[in-house]
């Protein structure tokens, strides 16, 4: 089983919507009977100098910096490692047998300001999807849902559920894609609404591909 560490970073709200959408993902996995789990590993707490303001061409807006968002999540997925391989090891000595291989080396942060970066080869913050960063085996994946925002709770929920598939998917070795699937990048949020809330067949065959090549 691939265990995916879940997290709110910094300021926490629209709790619901975001566990709404965290339970569609566990649930979609469970019902196409892939090994992977979302986690909630609770918050990662920021003080308001992570807070910097940013200017586009839209005004001012505020955001977070990629950089150090993604150093405060390894730093939970190493902890979390050790906790899980701690319970493990207590369970094995308990039951004195082994048990199903379970690993955690991927987390997932939920943001609710805009990501930026003073990397010159990124855009200031990412429009619609997430950023994903590699620290050697582990990888970190930051998602703000700013851009999903709507006051239509369903609507918000579905938007966020479909780039939680998108940033797992890219966790798992999928690129891009051209079809009706979540790994088809959208140009403006109207086309995220028309996306289909799944993988095309190409796609989750070569997910499903990847995956129990990582848990055989």
């Amino acid at each position: 089983m691939e265990l995916v560490g879940f997290v709110h970073v910094g300021n926490t709200f629209n709790e619901k919507v975001i566990a709404g959408a965290y339970r569609r993902v566990n649930n979609y996995f469970k019902s196409k009977n892939l090994p992977i789990r979302l986690v909630y590993l609770g918050e990662v707490e920021l003080g308001p100098g992570y807070l910097v303001n940013i200017h586009t061409d839209g005004g001012s807006v505020k955001g977070y910096p990629l950089e150090g968002i993604t150093e405060l999540l390894h730093a939970k997925l190493i902890h979390a490692q050790e906790e899980l391989f701690e319970k493990k090891k207590a369970r094995a000595e308990k039951n004195n047998s082994s048990e199903e291989e379970v690993t955690m080396n991927k987390i997932f942060g939920i943001v609710n300001f805009p990501i930026v970066s003073r990397n010159p080869y990124l855009d200031f913050y990412e429009k619609f999807l997430g950023i994903q960063q590699d620290f050697h085996e582990l990888k970190v994946m930051v998602l703000s849902i700013k851009p999903f925002e709507s006051e239509n709770k369903k609507l918000f929920e579905d938007r966020l559920f479909k780039g939680i598939l998108h940033e797992i998917g890219h966790a798992f070795g999928l690129n891009h894609c051209q079809e009706d699937c979540v790994m088809n990048p959208p140009k403006v949020i109207a086309e995220w609404d028309l996306r289909r809330d799944d993988f095309c067949e190409k796609c989750f065959l070569e997910l499903k591909r990847n995956v129990r090549g990582k848990t055989d």
